[in-house]
């Protein structure tokens, strides 16, 4: 400050080497900018992106907006970009979301060969295919009726119908790539017991709303208790173990122990899939006298409704020494058909649960948890509502 205060103290001096000396205190005090360098100007203007006009900035615009393909629009934004405003590199990179390299590439690239830079293929793409996709869906059509039938446990005889078809041999990731692009998938296929009638299962399904109503019809004409659909079924649980898939993590193989113990018990169970209502047994027999015993308790407990349930056709279930109570009307489902009856996602449900990878010490360890897992269905009427829920009872709700 005092070199200034100095100079603007001293007489104005024509001479110009005074005045030079002036404007360098100045400037190096911060009072007066320094002049720009000729030199650095020219430098700065270089480094200005900026391009060639093939197309109106109209038509440019348009591109950016309307063309199909995501990676053509992003291209266009850059053009756009330096036509409209051109500035640096790094200005148009940050503006558009891409890197220096790319704005600079594509500007070059441009700037030479016109609308031929923008609208050509990427980096990406399946250049060295042995088929196109329509010639891959060709190749996969055959084998939709044996993937109906769970019979393609391997990729084996695509993988020959494919090398069959290019003339060589190839990898199997290479099949499975195919797959994958197709979204096949491996499910474990739902079984089906090879003597159900699938036309009478349909039947049953469409005129289940009928059955209800006739079953309804048939109770004393005073009985005005609300009415109850219900499903029931049995199962056997014991010391047999079963091995199922399990999460792990990566290089890990679960080792599971497996015992083949015959030591079994029988649960009744019986569900109102609308209203998430269940009530079970665990008895020693699956006969006409358990069964006895399993109505009276389930008659027992809702004896504020009057019931209509549907069972399979097993033996006990149309005994002639079975006793039905008085609010309980059978409506018999069609035979060798377990998947119509909700009962089965019940069982499902506790063998995954609690049975998968297991074994037991005792049948009273098994008696233990099945009772553990009965009481947490009975006491989750969502999760019973969900599971349970099939079609045909709503039909008839």
């Amino acid at each position: 400050m005092h070199i200034v205060a100095a100079a603007l103290d001293q007489k104005p001096v024509e001479s110009k080497q005074s005045v030079h000396d002036l404007s360098y205190q100045l400037a190096a005090c911060g009072r007066i900018p320094k002049k720009e360098c000729p030199k650095q100007e020219k430098r700065a203007m270089g480094r200005i992106t900026r391009e060639k006009l093939y197309l109106p900035v109209e038509e440019v615009k348009e591109r950016m907006n309307s063309d199909p393909r995501a990676l053509y629009r992003k291209r266009w934004l850059i053009i756009y970009n330096a036509l409209v405003d051109p500035r640096e590199a790094k200005d148009i990179a940050k503006h558009t979301g891409v890197s220096v390299k790319t704005v600079h590439k594509l500007i070059s690239t441009y700037n030479k060969l016109g609308v031929v830079a923008v609208e050509t293929p990427g980096k990406g793409g399946r250049r060295n295919s042995y088929m196109t996709l329509e010639e891959e869906q060709e190749l996969l059509t055959p084998f939709f009726e044996l993937a109906k039938k769970g019979e393609l446990t391997t990729i084996t005889t695509i993988k020959q119908e494919f090398e069959k078809r290019v003339g060589h041999e190839v990898d199997e990731t290479t099949i499975y790539r195919i797959l994958k692009r197709h979204e096949w998938r491996k499910p474990v296929p739902r079984p089906f017991h090879p003597k159900a009638d699938k036309e009478e299962q349909r039947l049953f399904q469409q005129n289940f709303a009928k059955l209800v109503e006739q079953a309804i019809a048939s109770r004393d004409p005073e009985d005005e208790r609300p009415v109850l659909k219900m499903a029931q079924d049995e199962a056997c649980f014991g010391r047999i173990s079963t091995i199922g898939r399990s999460w792990a993590p990566k290089h890990i193989r679960p080792l599971t122990p497996r015992q083949i113990v015959r030591e079994y018990t029988y649960v009744y169970a019986v569900v109102a899939p609308k209203d998430g209502k269940m009530t079970s047994l665990i008895l020693s027999s699956a006969d006409t006298s358990m069964m006895n015993i399993f109505l009276q308790h389930v008659s027992h407990t809702f004896s504020k409704y009057f019931l209509v349930i549907q069972v399979d056709q097993a033996g006990w279930h149309s005994s002639k020494d079975l006793i039905i109570p008085e609010n309980i009307r059978f409506i018999p489902q069609p035979a060798y058909s377990p998947e119509l009856n909700p009962v089965e996602h019940i069982w499902d449900e506790i063998r995954e649960k609690a049975f998968s990878n297991r074994i037991f010490a005792s049948l009273d360890a098994v008696i233990d948890t099945l009772c553990s897992q009965l009481l947490r269905l009975e006491g989750n009427s969502a999760l019973l509502h969900s599971m349970t829920y099939f079609p045909h009872f709503r039909m008839a709700s």
